[in-house]
């Protein structure tokens, strides 16, 4: 019997000619921004051109919303009902910072990994005596050992990145997310460094809701994001959006069609030119697939920490793939001044 045919490896030289930018510089900022490939302005021109040539008949189409949530669905591995469309990454935190009911006495665990956004969206429970608590890393590790030495009977939620922005450093999420579970501890997720990323379906991390921006690796326009919530929980949390389930249909041009319950956590017109171009960006990940994207960026990592290996950099990073992602940092006395000499050289870093 023969073997089974293996898919074609992507071609990645011709992949990275779809980014003009790297035509004069090395981008090495993926953990800030990430440049955007061709089919984002492509279908920025697409999206105009509807408006200019036919009113904006399919430029603002709810139906091509629904479209971008069945492509992003499929792409993190989720049911479209799940998802939710925001601005950034902030805002799908600050959602579920709000989406909880927390009494006096209670307490919330964060790290000192985090992005600042992820401690401020929380900082008003504190005035409703609900204590936030600061789960401290060990040399740039944050193992589930951390998160347990903080945890007690009135723990009600955690809330931590998947990946951490200052080294990179991916958080043993399985093994967290069964402790929430035992403990009936909701678990929040800034899922933003490992969205576009990881080959790893949003539906299995074990959380209760994932803030994604969509600006980086997802290959979307900033002021784009999206937030995962189980479906479970969709109709029962919080929210300052309240749909009513009969609110289905709305003018003729199906503007307002979005409006239904499991979507209750958006508000208003969505970005409709954002979600064009999020939703071709979408089609071209899928088309290259997670896993030779995951695939290349453990390769590309493992070269650069070889490399700095012999070079006799400080590193925070880890070698061990379960425990890192895209993003390498280097120990140097001054970053903010090695920053702006790569930069001379047409080399941007974070």
């Amino acid at each position: 019997m023969n073997a089974p045919a293996q898919p074609l490896a992507p071609d990645w030289a011709a992949l990275r000619r779809e980014f003009p930018t790297l035509e004069r510089w090395t981008y090495l900022d993926a953990a800030r921004k990430t440049p955007l490939a061709r089919c984002a302005e492509r279908a920025m021109q697409e999206f105009t051109r509807d408006i200019y040539e036919d009113a904006g008949a399919e430029a603002w189409n709810s139906a091509n919303v629904g479209r971008t949530r069945a492509l992003l669905a499929q792409l993190l591995g989720c049911t479209p009902t799940s998802l939710a469309f925001t601005k950034n990454t902030a805002e799908g935190l600050a959602i579920a910072a709000h989406a909880f009911e927390l009494r006096p006495g209670d307490n919330i665990l964060l790290t000192d990994m985090e992005h600042v956004v992820n401690l401020w969206v929380w900082k008003h429970y504190e005035a409703k005596g609900v204590e936030i608590r600061k789960v401290e890393s060990r040399d740039g590790r944050m193992p589930i050992e951390a998160y347990l030495e903080k945890i007690d009977a009135r723990t009600r939620l955690i809330s931590t990145a998947y990946v951490t922005y200052a080294n990179g450093w991916r958080i043993d999420i399985d093994a967290l997310a069964e402790e929430c579970r035992k403990r009936d501890i909701r678990l929040v997720l800034d899922g933003v460094q490992g969205a576009g990323m990881l080959a790893r379906r949003v539906d299995s991390l074990g959380a209760d809701f994932v803030a994604i921006g969509a600006h980086k690796s997802l290959q979307g326009l900033t002021g784009t994001g999206v937030v995962w919530c189980r479906d479970d929980l969709v109709n029962e949390i919080r929210t300052e959006f309240v749909r009513s389930p009969q609110i289905t249909k709305g003018a003729d041009i199906g503007q307002f069609d979005y409006v239904v319950e499991q979507h209750r956590f958006e508000a208003g017109n969505p970005n409709f030119l954002g979600l064009w171009v999020l939703r071709r960006s979408a089609e071209w990940l899928l088309s290259i697939g997670l896993p030779a994207i995951e695939g290349r960026v453990h390769d590309l990592t493992e070269s650069l920490l070889d490399r700095i290996e012999r070079a006799g950099i400080r590193t925070q990073t880890s070698r061990d793939w379960k425990n890192r992602c895209h993003i390498v940092n280097l120990v140097v006395p001054d970053a903010l001044a090695l920053q702006k000499q790569l930069r001379d050289r047409h080399i941007v870093s974070t």
